[in-house]
């Protein structure tokens, strides 16, 4: 069994102390150092990943604020092609009508046009007409210029009597 001797326990004692105080001048400053050196360190990296958390934050804020104001100016600029829209194809349609009237401005004409040579060529017609049955009741051969002649005095003598 194991016997505990005085005087060794005593040495035993004394180294002890004596590597207690030699660590205590020689290793522990050092020691404490690179435990607050790696405190300060963690303490600063958990400073900076505070500040980029912030800072990233931030940064979120303001990109949530240009696509807010970018999709209220996309709203704007479709608010804007809409109306512009309207309006031509208002512009469109109103110029469908006008061009409907143009056209059936030019028809009417272009019938009354048809419609006076139309009456030109009957009065001639019956003109030849009555020329002809004239000459066929009277048996005389009445030639067109003196035809003509009675019956533009015809006309004045019934615009006179009128």
């Amino acid at each position: 069994m194991l016997q505990l001797e005085p005087g060794m326990l005593v040495w035993t004692w004394i180294t002890f102390v004596a590597v207690l105080l030699v660590l205590w001048k020689v290793a522990w400053k050092p020691l404490l150092g690179a435990v607050e050196s790696r405190e300060n360190r963690i303490n600063d990296s958990l400073q900076k990943a505070e500040n980029a958390r912030q800072e990233a934050e931030k940064l979120l804020a303001q990109q949530q604020e240009k696509l807010a104001a970018a999709q209220q100016e996309i709203q704007g600029m479709i608010k804007e092609a809409r109306q512009t829209a309207e309006k031509m194809r208002a512009d469109l349609l109103e110029q469908a009508r006008a061009d409907a009237e143009k056209v059936k401005e030019r028809a009417r004409s272009d019938i009354e046009k048809e419609r006076d040579m139309m009456m030109v060529s009957l009065k001639q017609e019956v003109a030849d007409l009555v020329l002809e049955t004239t000459s066929k009741l009277l048996g005389v051969a009445v030639d067109k210029a003196r035809h003509q002649k009675i019956i533009d005095d015809s006309i004045a003598g019934f615009g006179q009597k009128n």
